[in-house]
């Protein structure tokens, strides 16, 4: 709703009150103890129509809604999930995008068969899956299923966080869970998928959520460690710490933003705090960044959201970019016109 820059924005949660219904507790979580403490948020959840209130008041135009986080209660619960989203957005087009759920540990040929309904019968587009599952990381051949399928078929992939209590050793202590722990668990995800799914699907576009847990500033970390086996290296240089300018030499920071193509990140889970924005900017690129608030967790109170949109307009830095952020990279990835 700016009138300057078309708003999407990528991280925007909803769940039919059908879904909700199948919650329960898991191997992975009690799924009912977040919503038993987030009442608000999960009364906000099941009404689109109060998404698109907030969506009015806040200054965005459209959301891709999705719920990744409660997958793992398994396939019964994902259709009815996809079945609701494909009536909101059928309802509001204009609003809504909606993305496909499955729980990749349930048989691969009926994930494989849902992802195939989502996308041409109820007229969802993308997969969304978190970033690990029990004790199963996200490069597991496990999940190459849902990766194929998205590579041939043009989908990207939003990978959520995962919510468990006892997410390395973080626990409830200090929400540790919900906070560094959660965190450190998306950069894993992060470079789980760069070197051990990436490089066997190239073309697989992923969207990672939360700046990819702080990516802006690890990212130097991980330029100084980039030494993929089949890349040349000096053998003085290999297995060694190799500062930046000289691995730009080496041809290898090249090659690592070439594994990067594909891969966007949202600006969700920090509050509303444009430092971290701006740092994305000159470490990531606007190409690679799109707008996310985490409603109805975060960004809940629009006027929260609408100054956060202000905040980013106001960057002073091109437009171009800040078209790209709020709106324009999200347009080409999921086929917005």
């Amino acid at each position: 709703m700016s009138d300057q820059f078309f708003v999407i924005d990528m991280q925007n949660h909803f769940i039919p009150p059908a879904a909700l219904k199948l919650a329960r507790k898991t191997e992975e979580y009690d799924y009912t103890y977040s919503i038993n403490r987030f009442v608000q948020a999960y009364r906000r959840m099941t009404d689109s129509d109060e998404h698109i209130a907030w969506m009015d008041q806040a200054g965005v135009d459209m959301v891709i809604l999705s719920t990744a986080a409660f997958v793992a209660n398994g396939f019964e619960f994902c259709r009815v999930c996809n079945d609701g989203y494909a009536e909101v957005v059928k309802k509001h087009p204009d609003r809504f995008k909606g993305m496909i759920h499955v729980f990749p540990l349930d048989d691969q040929a009926k994930n494989r068969d849902e992802m195939k309904r989502g996308l041409e019968e109820l007229g969802l587009w993308g997969v969304s899956v978190v970033t690990s599952f029990r004790n199963m990381s996200i490069d597991s051949s496990l999940m190459d299923h849902i990766w194929e399928t998205a590579v041939q078929f043009d989908m990207p992939i939003y990978v959520h966080p995962t919510i468990r209590n006892d997410i390395w050793g973080g626990g409830k202590k200090y929400d540790l869970f919900l906070t560094a722990s959660r965190e450190y668990d998306i950069a894993k995800a992060f470079v789980e998928i760069l070197y051990g799914v990436v490089p066997r699907f190239p073309e697989l576009k992923v969207i990672m959520p939360h700046l990819a847990g702080g990516l802006p500033a690890l990212l130097g970390r991980l330029l100084a460690k980039h030494q993929p086996q089949d890349f040349p290296i000096p053998e003085q240089d290999r297995g060694q710490w190799i500062p930046v300018h000289r691995a730009e030499e080496l041809g290898l920071v090249d090659q690592f933003k070439s594994l990067m193509k594909n891969f966007y990140f949202d600006t969700a889970g920090s509050g509303g705090w444009v430092p971290i924005v701006k740092f994305a900017m000159e470490t990531l690129g606007a190409e690679h960044l799109c707008f996310g608030t985490d409603y109805p967790y975060d960004l809940n109170d629009p006027q929260y959201a609408k100054r956060y949109i202000e905040d980013i307009a106001g960057l002073g830095i091109p437009q171009e970019d800040k078209a790209k952020l709020l709106g324009g990279n999200l347009k080409k990835v999921f086929r917005i016109d």
